[in-house]
């Protein structure tokens, strides 16, 4: 059998670190990421006592001094494959420095070139997969003041900061009379309502090294216009086209929602159809 021949481009270690280093970013350094999504589940509301340097603390009375928050460092983290930091020591000084400006770490339980990070408000989806998952949502912050750990007592509770949230079509429907409610519970927090046209049953993270991510599709957004009291389509939402029967549902569901957003004094709020997709 014939010996393989490859060709090797034996001058690269005599170029310039610069030029290295720039090639290496170019062949192997990831885009940003887009929207992240990371899964909802149970348990993720949890008391805690004010301190001094909180902006609720009250040095008179304790009995004010409990609070119930959902802690978004309790949703599981999800991964991000770096090829870049296995090949080289040359490389993965290129990696470290994307690896700095996502925020990511090291797996604990993966191979050498998988990250993790943890859910960030600023730029991440927080995804509720089904409509038993949306009802624990909207309702678990009210069963945990009723445990006998908080039950009787005085307790405050901030509004969880969830800038971005997604759920199912099913989950969309199962809340059509009081969709209201997901901002309500957010406050102003809440800017966008992504509905999942193709979620899978199967939620999880896909494999090692692959998360989720969602994609706006035909960048329709059904917009909540202040001034003239009304939601309002923007950009391509043909409901003769396949997703035109859950951008019937949106209209629908949103039916409730200019009443509540005129008394709440909602400025920002958007429902948009979207994709997941593995990364």
């Amino acid at each position: 059998m014939a010996a393989a021949h490859f060709n090797y481009f034996t001058l690269f270690p005599q170029l310039p670190i610069e030029i290295r280093l720039q090639i290496w970013q170019l062949a192997l350094e990831p885009e940003a990421p887009g929207r992240v999504l990371f899964c909802f589940k149970d348990g993720c509301w949890k008391p805690r006592r004010l301190t001094a340097a909180d902006p609720h603390f009250n040095p008179v009375n304790d009995e004010f001094n409990l609070t119930l928050e959902f802690r978004h460092e309790l949703l599981d983290v999800v991964d991000f494959e770096l090829v870049l930091f296995s090949v080289s020591r040359e490389a993965q000084s290129v990696a470290c420095q994307y690896i700095e400006s996502q925020k990511l770490r090291r797996s604990d339980n993966a191979a050498m070139c998988v990250f993790v990070r943890g859910y960030d408000t600023a730029r991440d989806v927080l995804f509720i997969p089904t409509a038993a998952a949306l009802y624990g949502f909207l309702s678990e912050h009210l069963e945990r003041l009723w445990k006998p750990d908080l039950e009787d007592l005085l307790v405050y509770r901030p509004d969880p900061s969830i800038v971005r949230l997604a759920v199912t079509p099913c989950g969309l429907d199962s809340v059509a009379s009081h969709l209201w409610e997901v901002w309500e519970l957010c406050s102003l927090e809440l800017e966008t309502l992504y509905i999942v046209a193709n979620a899978p049953e199967n939620t999880e993270q896909p494999s090692e090294g692959q998360h989720w991510e969602i994609l706006s599709a035909h960048d329709a957004a059904y917009v909540w216009d202040a001034s003239a009291g009304q939601m309002a389509w923007h950009g391509e939402h043909c409901i003769d086209g396949p997703l035109g029967e859950l951008f019937a549902l949106m209209e629908t569901c949103a039916a409730v929602l200019p009443e509540k957003f005129i008394e709440m004094k909602i400025k920002r709020a958007e429902m948009r159809a979207a994709y997941m997709v593995r990364r």
